[in-house]
């Protein structure tokens, strides 16, 4: 059971995933770091399709963040509005 308020568990459910996913998508891009120094033609190479698609993924899991945000923020200021 999580402690605290909707702030607490809102972080715990969903930020805390979030996080994760973009850390292992961090550690991916930059275990590439050698192949991108390495690559003479780096557009047309593997190591490209996969950071291209790997800045896609981050972009994804940063709209879905900030949607679930929005919605929070929404959720919560109906709250805020009922008290006062």
């Amino acid at each position: 059971m999580i402690k605290g308020n909707c702030i607490d568990k809102f972080i715990s459910k969903r930020l805390d995933n979030i996080l994760v996913e973009i850390l292992n998508l961090r550690s991916k891009i930059r275990q590439r770091r050698n192949d991108r120094e390495n690559i003479i033609d780096y557009f047309n190479s593997g190591c490209y399709e996969k950071d291209f698609s790997d800045i896609i993924e981050l972009r994804n899991i940063s709209i879905d963040l900030t949607n679930k945000c929005n919605i929070f923020l929404e959720r919560i200021s109906e709250q805020y509005s009922k008290i006062n």
